[in-house]
């Protein structure tokens, strides 16, 4: 897939060429936050990462891994990345911006695109994400992308975790 761009963004699979520079936008504690405990190495940044764009292990070939690089498309700036897995009919998406660019719609923008690009490709229209109660931002950005939270029962979700608040979103064709 080459890159796609909407009039203030550019969407492009991650590459491991773009790490190091994504981690001077991501690899803080404020973006961090609800994610790690503790701030990772750039090692750790970089391999977990690399594994990402690696894409599932055999064991799970029924799984498609979607990562992108998000830019400003006007200064070619890296702002964040965006992620979805795809399985069992449905897709679980994240968002990670760094704190530069928080509050200026670009992960609203990068979300919408990136549930288009999702349904248009891999024909899912059932996208789900979950957070933690503390994190306020992402419960108001998947509300203000028309998500909705939900209670069990639900399918079951790679990215849930124990006490994690469950959104879900559908699209109509």
């Amino acid at each position: 897939m080459q890159s796609t761009r909407n009039p203030r963004l550019i969407f492009e699979p991650l590459r491991t060429d773009h790490l190091d520079a994504l981690a001077l936008e991501l690899l803080r504690p404020e973006v961090l936050e609800y994610i790690e405990d503790d701030l990772p190495s750039l090692e750790d940044f970089r391999l977990g990462l690399s594994r990402a764009i690696a894409g599932p292990p055999p064991s799970r070939s029924d799984e498609s891994w979607l990562n992108f690089l998000v830019r400003h498309a006007g200064t070619n700036q890296m702002l964040g990345r965006l992620e979805a897995t795809v399985h069992d009919g449905i897709a679980e998406v994240a968002f990670l911006f760094g704190a530069r660019h928080w509050g200026k719609g670009y992960a609203t923008e990068g979300l919408a695109w990136l549930q288009s690009e999702v349904r248009h490709r891999w024909g899912v229209s059932g996208f789900w994400a979950t957070t933690v109660p503390a994190n306020l931002r992402c419960q108001a950005l998947l509300v203000r992308s028309g998500y909705v939270e939900v209670t069990a029962p639900f399918p079951t979700l790679l990215s849930y975790g124990p006490g994690d608040l469950v959104f879900s979103s559908e699209m109509r064709t």
